[in-house]
């Protein structure tokens, strides 16, 4: 029997057949299209929103280096009360096997809204089993310290940790004077609390290491000081890292950020901002994993970083 198409056509069996077995096939190709762009849509998500530590290396040349020694620093901002392993064990075994000289903390690694602080404690007390920490509190520390009265200064430094609140500290390494510096100011405070600071600081030979939680000190008040690195923190990498672009948005700038992660070469500084490790708006982090930073400083010259 034939059958006819809406047109009262006639059509044989075996084109029946051929039109079924057609949208068979289809069918099972649509099926197979659409698992597979699930699963990359699984696998990319995973991906985009790991919170798997990421190392990240960074090279910085210097003419005030004496000798060929090079200078390992590790960074480390915005923990935000999160854990890597148990007690941090996979954070600190990971800074163990990078050998720093220095451990630079870059602030933020507590809540403001949380004055449980054993997990900043314990972990201090084994990042001291590796090298010096310097520590320069960022605004969560700020409002701990000086909105609770919580003595967080005093608790680090009984354990060893030096403390930089618009202070600064000299220390030489592998035969080179350091001034590592503390400026815990925001923008908006920074003419009444960090202004003389800042000049006296800058007056010194050694080389400057300056750990600022704030970015956006460098948009102005710091944009055209001379400071050989400056560590900042704060911007959680922009929370969504864009290719090419970097970080999305900060509640402090709004859009775009200007330095959201990464180092920049200024007029007459240079300075690294930490995409940090942790959260605290709740917002997720994309395509931006926490980082664990390494600064290796010589006398080494390499491609410059771009001017900004």
């Amino acid at each position: 029997m034939r059958k006819k198409n809406k047109k009262n056509q006639e059509v044989s069996p075996a084109d029946s057949a051929a039109v079924q077995g057609g949208t068979k096939k289809r069918r099972k190709w649509a099926f197979l299209f659409l698992l597979l762009a699930a699963a990359i849509l699984v696998l990319g998500g995973r991906y985009l929103l790991s919170d798997e530590l990421e190392v990240t290396f960074y090279h910085l040349h210097s003419p005030k280096i004496r000798g060929s020694e090079n200078t390992r620093l590790v960074v480390l901002s915005d923990l935000h009360n999160h854990e890597f392993g148990k007690g941090n064990s996979e954070l600190t075994e990971q800074i163990n096997a990078l050998m720093p000289d220095l451990i630079v903390i870059a602030g933020d690694m507590v809540n403001s809204d949380d004055d449980n602080l054993e997990i900043l404690m314990n972990l201090c007390d084994e990042l001291l089993k590796i090298a010096p920490v310097y520590y320069g509190p960022g605004n969560h520390e700020s409002h701990l310290l000086y909105e609770k009265g919580i003595p967080l200064e005093e608790m680090l430094a009984e354990k060893g940790v030096h403390v930089l609140i618009n202070r600064a500290e000299s220390v030489t390494i592998h035969k080179t004077p350091f001034l590592i510096g503390g400026l815990t100011t925001a923008p908006e405070g920074y003419e009444e609390y960090g202004e003389e600071f800042i000049k006296e600081y800058e007056k010194s030979e050694e080389f400057k290491l300056l750990i600022s939680h704030y970015p956006t000190l460098y948009y102005e008040h710091l944009a055209d000081t001379e400071i050989d690195l400056g560590v900042c923190g704060h911007f959680h990498g922009g929370l969504v890292r864009l290719p090419v672009i970097g970080g999305l948005f900060h509640g402090d700038t709004g859009l775009f950020p200007k330095y959201s992660g990464g180092m920049y070469r200024l007029t007459d500084s240079t300075i690294f901002v930490s995409r940090g490790m942790g959260g605290h708006s709740g917002f997720p982090r994309i395509n931006n994993r926490p980082e664990l930073a390494v600064i290796d400083i010589n006398i080494r010259k390499e491609p410059d970083v771009p001017q900004k």
